[in-house]
């Protein structure tokens, strides 16, 4: 086993992407008419083993996150991504879930932590994961971005 760790990643907040022909549609949240949702996209996470940018284990593409108002006072988190098995090894969250920073105001107003399961070596697999969020009416009003701060993974090395 190797330790890995991921680069920080941000992005804004906004609404659902509307549907084009050019691009494929936005899978969270899960069903925009429940409620008001802001919506952000990051483009990659990468686990790099020993903080070796040139060396990938594995990693997280096209994350997408939406925090939405199901009820006054009730929030959900939902996100979707496909984990990129890049190299020949199994990377896990073991070590340390994947922080997921809502801010807002220039500070964080709540997060949510990922326990995403393990991506496997050559694959391409769509991973999920939902979870409530405490939030207020007025915080959720002011959440501009999100920041997926740095995390550790675990890589087993799959040596044929």
């Amino acid at each position: 086993m190797a330790d890995c760790r991921s680069l920080p990643q941000m992005c804004l907040l906004g609404p659902i992407p509307p549907r084009t022909p050019g691009r494929s549609d936005a899978q969270v949240p899960s069903d925009a008419a429940r409620g008001t949702s802001k919506y952000g996209r990051i483009p990659f996470v990468y686990f790099y083993q020993n903080g070796d940018a040139a060396n990938p284990a594995f990693g997280l593409l096209d994350i997408e996150i939406a925090v939405q108002r199901r009820a006054p006072g009730v929030f959900e988190c939902e996100v979707y991504a496909i984990g990129d098995g890049y190299q020949s090894g199994h990377g896990a969250s073991l070590p340390e879930p994947l922080a997921i920073e809502f801010r807002g105001r220039g500070h964080t107003v709540t997060r949510a932590q990922w326990w995403y399961p393990a991506v496997l070596s050559g694959h391409m697999d769509a991973l999920t994961f939902s979870t409530p969020l405490a939030l207020t009416d007025e915080e959720f009003g002011f959440l501009d971005s999100i920041l997926l701060p740095p995390a550790r993974a675990e890589v087993t090395v799959c040596l044929e």
